[in-house]
């Protein structure tokens, strides 16, 4: 099911581009959210059954996924063929850019193709465990405001240091505050601590944050994207790779992101630090999954 939102997909042109559809390739189109391909060329499964997929026109060359999950579901790569590709908008830091995912003897690998984000699905392709709510608004005012000039950022290299930041970083989420001097279209980046406070970082460099310890919070963002711009030397979103971790303590198991690391020789100087997993209440949780985690008391309910 979609849970419809005024969230704002990729132009369908560049999806279409990034999903690298050729002629007589056999195609299954999740469609969770909008149909974006051409029904008569495609298998089109939608609604409750899109976890499942559909083996009866398997194995698919291509999978695309049209709406925002938190994994891979494993009946998708069931029926997917040998050397083919699923195209999903998977979860990462409050947005859902778009991996390119395959299989490999080790198990699912992806790498991202399109940054964006997508209408996020509902029911087992977004268990509500595992996600938090991309539109959350703060309350203001701004407790502490560091103006631009530490960074020199533009649309493109900023979408680079978000998927840095929540690949190391399970806070990083996408947010807005509820400040008349808080742009949201200067960018929504947020690092949410919720026992001390949150900071975001805009387009502009400038950083403003709230909370008790948004101090701490602030400097944490501020030495976080300061490693991306010295030390890395800004790597794009595309030069990231990662492998998959069954989750099977959600209704149905999925295949989470597990593990970011860079694909250059900047890999060598970065070595990730994988942040600790929990189960979130449904107005927290975080959007990077990380390793095995003990099973919850209970489930967090809408």
């Amino acid at each position: 099911m979609i849970k419809q939102q005024n969230t704002a997909n990729p132009a369908t042109d560049e999806f279409l581009a990034a999903v690298d559809i050729s002629a007589g390739q056999r195609v299954l189109q999740v469609a969770v959210g909008d149909r974006l391909l051409d029904p008569d060329e495609v298998t089109t499964v939608s609604g409750d059954a899109a976890y499942y997929g559909d083996p009866t026109a398997a194995p698919y060359d291509r999978i695309v996924v049209t709406a925002g999950v938190a994994g891979i579901s494993p009946h998708w790569l069931d029926q997917l063929a040998p050397g083919g590709v699923i195209y999903a908008p998977v979860a990462h830091g409050g947005m859902h850019p778009v991996l390119a995912v395959t299989k490999r003897a080790a198990g699912p690998h992806a790498r991202p193709v399109l940054w964006g984000d997508f209408p996020p699905a509902t029911g087992p392709l977004r268990p509500d465990a595992l996600f938090h709510d991309p539109n959350r608004v703060l309350r203001g005012p701004a407790s502490y405001r560091l103006p631009g000039g530490h960074l020199a950022l533009d649309e493109d290299n900023y979408q680079d240091l978000w998927f840095f930041l929540a690949a190391r970083d399970a806070k990083i989420t996408r947010a807005e505050l509820d400040d008349p001097d808080f742009d949201p279209d200067r960018g929504r980046l947020a690092k949410h601590e919720p026992a001390h406070g949150t900071a975001w970082i805009q387009t502009d460099g400038s950083i403003t944050a709230v909370g008790e310890g948004s101090t701490t919070v602030l400097n944490l963002l501020l030495a976080q994207a300061t490693q991306w711009d010295k030390t890395l030397d800004r790597p794009r979103f595309t030069q990231w790779q990662c492998g998959f971790q069954l989750d099977t303590l959600v209704s149905h198991p999925l295949w989470l992101p597990h593990r970011w690391q860079l694909s250059t020789p900047a890999t060598t100087r970065f070595s990730p630090v994988e942040p600790r997993a929990h189960r979130w209440p449904s107005e927290t949780r975080p959007a990077v999954t990380s390793p095995r985690r003990p099973r919850p008391a209970a489930a967090p309910s809408r």
